[in-house]
């Protein structure tokens, strides 16, 4: 059952081939394309609509304007702007974790050919496992954005970067740990990195070619990055099955 830990004889032994790996993540895939881009299309379009109410009722729309919009952007860039921008982006990173932790169901759902209705795409806000997914998500922000802007204090952006890069690959599995797995926050941070750190190189090539999948939707003006996107929940998805499950896939 996905929804067991492993045991301490059997943790992580399974063994990651990539083929097999791959080819289940595209049968996944093609099950939840549809719905789950679709699903993310609206969702988004909605909360765009959202912000954009938000913030003409707190600037008012008679001073929104093109050169307004570019001195806003530059006082971003400003300190102490930059902090309260940070801490508003991991906010609503926070925020919107439940919303994404569900595909991660969706793809269960269909990995074992069950229903997923609409109402499955927020119940991880009314779920126990809300607290651990807000709670990882925040934690990872916090040391992503906060050694970003160390690093960018300090003239070494490029740094920063790459411990962004390091830090997301090896916390790649904390939300499907915890959503299918019922993994604690800081118990599905040590899982992922333990099992990250098994097999790196075959995660990797996985990993990258799954965004490479997802970029392909860029070309269909953007839009198409919405249905090319859940292939990128199907890979990781299917990563953390085969790590996890005591039957191997085939």
């Amino acid at each position: 059952m996905l929804t067991q830990k492993p045991t301490e004889t059997n943790k992580y032994n399974n063994t990651l081939d990539f083929e097999t790996v791959l080819n289940h993540s595209f049968a996944n895939y093609k099950k939840i394309a549809l719905y789950a881009g679709s699903a993310l299309l609206v969702f988004l379009f909605f909360y765009a609509i959202f912000l954009s109410a938000v913030s003409i009722s707190i600037v008012g729309a008679e001073n929104i304007s093109k050169k307004s919009i570019e001195n806003f952007q530059k006082l971003l860039l400003t300190k102490p702007y930059v902090w309260y921008y940070t801490g508003f982006s991991i906010l609503t990173s926070c925020l919107l974790s439940p919303f994404m932790a569900s595909f991660y169901k969706m793809a269960d759902a269909a990995e074992k050919d069950t229903s997923f209705g609409v109402s499955g795409l927020f119940s991880m806000y009314t779920s126990p496992l809300f607290v651990p997914i807000f709670s990882v998500t925040f934690l990872i922000g916090l040391a992503t954005n906060g050694l970003s802007l160390v690093f960018d204090e300090i003239g070494l952006s490029f740094v920063g970067i790459l411990l962004i890069l390091i830090i997301s690959f090896f916390t790649i599995l904390t939300i499907p740990l915890i959503v299918l797995g019922n993994y604690s926050t800081i118990e599905s941070i040590k899982t992922s990195i333990a099992i990250v750190t098994k097999q790196p190189i075959v995660i990797l090539m996985l990993v990258i070619i799954a965004i490479l999948g997802v970029c392909l939707g860029l070309f269909a003006f953007c839009i198409g990055a919405f249905f090319t996107y859940p292939f990128l929940i199907s890979v990781v998805y299917t990563i953390y099955n085969q790590a996890t499950s005591k039957e191997k896939l085939e």
